[in-house]
């Protein structure tokens, strides 16, 4: 025991001793600061998972060295000519950098791909993305720079000793005779000494010490001496540097700052949902404040300035002053002419994927109406020109398809390196968040397709005649693909029939969706059309879509039974048979799959958000982490005003010290009689201040930049709040306009189809118009621009209201993560809201008719604050409110408290009496 306590005391502890000491104490001061702010501790361990690809598997205070440079690895072995550490050479090495086994935790599919969807994606990203595991570091440091301030209040022990062997030359000592001096010489100052400091809130510095000197001499009288010395010194600072005022700054601002970070970090964990989602960015994270260069603690403290905590003004940027705006996609997705921005994340990424499956399906009708004026030229219905033209709009749709995947897969990487997978890794989507948008069955696609490449076959060997061996070869292969195409017919109809069960159920939602947009004022300003909004035009609608699907049915049926006979025909049938027959229901088909197209539109809504914008800010005001952080950082910087003008005053200190020694060679010999007591006061007059004067100054002036702001960022909060409300309102007013271009658009598709399959009529020229493949290349194209737009604008919407929730500070993350969808109206939010009036109204006057709502003089420290026109009141804790609606960023700031029956909010030139406003602050400790 006496062994292992000498090892500690001469080398110290191990590093694991060290590092899972500081682990426990920035937990423990994370965790306290975590319950404050109401948050869950369990949310900011930087432990990581070994799942992740971060992971080190190996001893953190043992690491081995990774793969090096080959040609700076030289330099390890020897340097300017200086051989090298043997150490570089025996410390263990590893090949890896990444942990070697993390992709054997990856959620692989059968085929070895990742599936993602919007929850994998979430889970994935908080598990390997470098960026989130940064945040969580740079709050762990934070508590560390507050473990560090706390210590310099606490009592801090020294002690050591210094052992010398002194030999002295013959001629040395003056006496001609050698002599070996044997001695402890003092550590600082004093022999083997020991020593106590105590920092104290109000500046007093009190060491304690005991220093013992021993010494032997083996030469000449070959004598023994002690010296053995009790001290203290006790220096209390009146003026300058003296009071709490000063002395607890760096310990208030530390434990402010963790308390920020704290908040921030929830705010960063709830971005970072939002930007692995839709792409927004998630906003700054915790910052640490330590040094002049964020080193530990605050010892580079000046108050003002570039270094330490200084420039708050500037400073204050990172709690939240630059944030504040809304909206915004991001990047990733694919937009429409007239639709809305784009998404980005994990929503641009499915949006992108619908969006080429539209091009799909563009392409699939294009092929079929390529056939289809084939056909019309085979019956010498339209000239070759025609054809040529429906080709090549067929060829240049392919030529996009390619562009828009070679797109989609760069879109896809950079997405994958978001999540802190390698680009390599192969993936899967699996997300039905937008599967309402295949407007056609992917089935049907593929029945149309099949039967297109049928057709195609068919039309080869009829143009080279029957019975033409090699012509005759493929029939097999081409009566095979046609029979599949039968086989799934039957599942195709039903499918539709069942789109038309969907939206017959949806009917009464939407009629009552509609009636609200009707009465919007924009509705009106912008004169759309009426009918738009109609409730009765929808049922209208539908009665038509209902009667022509069923119409549709009987006919595809029919057509389907006359191929079924020449298919199962033991004669081989004719290739012109085959070509009409096909081409019959080639062309019913695409008619069915404009009336699903057109059923499963109508059935496409979302959920309405309805919220003034007075309504927002309030809501914002009260929930909003990083505006908490504002409102204490602009006090930061008031309070440092203070702090530079205690530079100003003289120095006047108050000293006392002593101590006590030995009489004689024992050192335990102490006595009174041997000891000395000294009191006094020490003045320096404050002649030379200029440095501290400029630093006042600045003082004063980051304070008033600091003001303006935090009223900016008040601002841009809300002008962010008031740009997501009208986009919001805007696509719900627009969802409608493009779903009424997408409805047209199919209209003209149906019509253009419609003229290539009506028969002429007697007495009537065969012929088609010479615009008749131009009207139809034209409309397809608009139904894909369109259908892009309608996509555009709900992908839209769903970025808009995540953004909502997330820069009304109200978005709720389960502990996985996870998004938690809000079960109530947003105005729910309001009956807990308590703010300052004049965050929300500038310019209101107060009851007794002064302009600026509560004026608040700056008063001395630890004076209580009166308000003129108001009672006293009593310290008011703020109630927590019942989840889910609980603030869990909140906390005791200074606040304006409406208290009344109703939460309603107060307008600017309101004097109703039952409203009181009651100031609502934190106690705080005295001078």
């Amino acid at each position: 025991m006496a062994l292992t306590l000498g090892s500690v005391l001469v080398i110290g502890c191990s590093r694991t001793h060290y590092r899972r000491q500081a682990d426990a104490e920035a937990n423990r001061i994370i965790q306290c600061r975590a319950e404050t702010a109401g948050s869950d501790p369990t949310e900011f361990r930087i432990e990581i998972d070994p799942r992740s690809r971060m992971f080190d598997p190996h001893d953190p205070d043992c690491e081995p060295r990774p793969p090096d440079d080959p040609l700076a690895n030289e330099f390890l072995k020897c340097v300017d000519c200086k051989k090298g550490s043997k150490c570089w050479r025996h410390l263990p090495k590893t090949p890896f950098v990444e942990n070697p086994s993390w992709q054997e935790q990856l959620p692989r599919d059968a085929r070895g791909r990742v599936v993602l969807d919007t929850r994998a994606s979430v889970d994935l990203a908080l598990v390997h993305s470098p960026d989130f595991q940064s945040e969580l570091e740079t709050l762990y440091l934070s508590a560390l720079d507050l473990s560090f301030e706390r210590f310099r209040f606490d009592t801090q022990f020294f002690g050591g000793s210094e052992t010398i062997l002194t030999v002295d030359g013959r001629d040395r000592s003056g006496t001609g005779q050698s002599s070996t001096l044997f001695e402890a010489t003092p550590l600082r100052a004093g022999a083997n000494r020991l020593r106590a400091e105590r920092l104290t809130a109000t500046g007093a510095e009190l060491v304690v010490g005991m220093a013992n000197s021993l010494v032997w001499q083996f030469a000449g009288p070959d004598d023994y001496s002690s010296t053995t010395l009790l001290d203290f010194s006790l220096v209390q600072p009146l003026l300058r540097a003296g009071g709490r005022t000063v002395v607890l700054e760096r310990l208030t601002i530390s434990e402010r700052a963790l308390l920020a970070n704290i908040r921030q970090m929830e705010r960063f964990r709830r971005g970072f949902y939002l930007n692995i989602v839709t792409g927004q960015f998630p906003g700054q994270g915790p910052t640490r404040r330590g040094g002049f260069f964020g080193g530990s603690g605050l010892e580079g403290f000046a108050g003002v300035g570039g270094g330490g905590f200084g420039n708050l003004g500037n400073q204050l940027q990172g709690q939240g002053f630059s944030q504040g705006f809304g909206g915004g996609g991001g990047g990733g997705g694919f937009t429409g002419g007239a639709g809305a921005a784009g998404a980005g994340g994990f929503l641009g990424i499915l949006q992108s994927a619908q969006t080429i499956r539209n091009q799909r399906s563009n392409v699939t009708a294009l092929r079929g109406s390529v056939e289809q004026l084939r056909a019309s030229y085979d019956a010498n219905r339209i000239d070759r020109f025609q054809v040529d033209l429906a080709n090549q709009a067929l060829l240049n749709a392919q030529s996009q398809l390619l562009t828009s995947e070679t797109f989609f897969d760069q879109t896809l990487e950079n997405f994958k390196i978001t999540l802190g997978l390698p680009p390599e890794i192969p993936v899967q989507l699996a997300d039905e968040t937008l599967s309402r948008f295949e407007l056609l069955d992917p089935a049907l696609d593929e029945a149309r397709n099949d039967l297109a490449g049928a057709l195609g076959l068919w039309r080869e060997m009829r143009d080279a005649g029957e019975g033409a061996g090699d012509a005759m070869a493929g029939m097999p292969n081409a009566l095979a693909e046609a029979a599949e195409v039968l086989g799934r017919l039957s599942a195709v109809l039903d499918a539709c029939e069942e789109d038309i069960n969907t939206l017959e159920a949806a009917l009464p939602d939407r009629k009552a969706s509609l009636a609200r947009l009707a009465e919007r004022p924009e509705v009106a300003e912008a004169r759309i059309d009426p009918m738009l909004f109609s409730g009765d035009k929808l049922q209208e609608r539908f009665e038509a879509k209902r009667l022509e699907f069923y119409t549709l049915k009987d006919q595809i049926l029919t057509r389907a039974e006359r191929l079924a006979v020449l298919v199962e025909s033991e004669e081989a049938p004719g290739p012109a048979e085959l070509v009409r027959a096909g081409s019959e229901l080639n062309g019913l088909l695409l008619e069915i799959a404009l009336v699903q197209a057109s059923v499963r539109l109508d059935a496409i809504s979302f959920d309405e958000i309805d919220l003034e914008f007075e309504e927002a800010l309030r809501i914002a005001a009260a929930y909003r982490r990083d505006w908490q952080n504002a409102r204490a950082a602009l006090v930061d910087a008031w309070r440092l005003i203070y702090f530079n003008a205690n530079d100003l005053l003289s120095d006047l200190d108050i000293v006392f010290s002593g101590d006590i020694g030995n009489v004689s060679d024992n050192p335990f010999d102490l006595r009174g009689t041997n000891g000395r007591l000294r009191v006094g006061l020490e003045f320096d007059a404050p002649i030379t201040r200029l440095a501290e004067r400029n630093v006042y100054r600045q003082s004063l002036i980051e304070f008033q930049q600091a003001r303006r702001n935090y009223y900016r960022f008040r601002d841009r909060v809300y002008q962010g709040l008031r740009n997501t409300l009208r986009q919001v309102r805007l696509n719900e007013v627009n969802l409608e306009l493009r779903r009424a271009a997408v409805q047209v658009a199919i209209a003209q598709v149906d019509l253009t189809q419609l003229r290539l399959s009506q028969p002429p009529l007697p007495g009537e020229t065969a012929q088609f118009n010479n615009t008749t493949a131009r009207d139809l290349v034209q409309s397809l194209s608009d139904l894909l621009n369109v259908q892009n737009d309608l996509l555009s604008v709900w992908v839209n919407f769903q970025v808009q209201r995540l953004g909502l929730e997330f820069d009304l500070g109200v978005m709720q993350l389960d502990a996985a993560g996870q998004h938690v969808p809000q079960t109530s109206d947003l105005r729910a939010y309001l009956a807990g809201a308590k703010v300052n009036l004049t965050d929300i109204y500038p310019g209101t006057k107060s009851p007794e008719g002064e302009s600026g709502g509560v004026p608040v003089e700056p008063l001395p420290l630890g004076e209580p604050i009166e308000t003129e026109g108001f009672e006293a009141e009593e310290p008011v804790e703020l109630e927590p409110l019942p989840p889910p609606l609980a603030n869990r960023g909140g906390g005791a700031v200074e606040a304006l408290k409406i208290e009344g029956s109703e939460p309603a909010l107060v307008p600017p030139d309101s004097h109703d009496t039952s409203t009181e406003l009651v100031i609502v602050r934190p106690p705080r400790e005295q001078d």
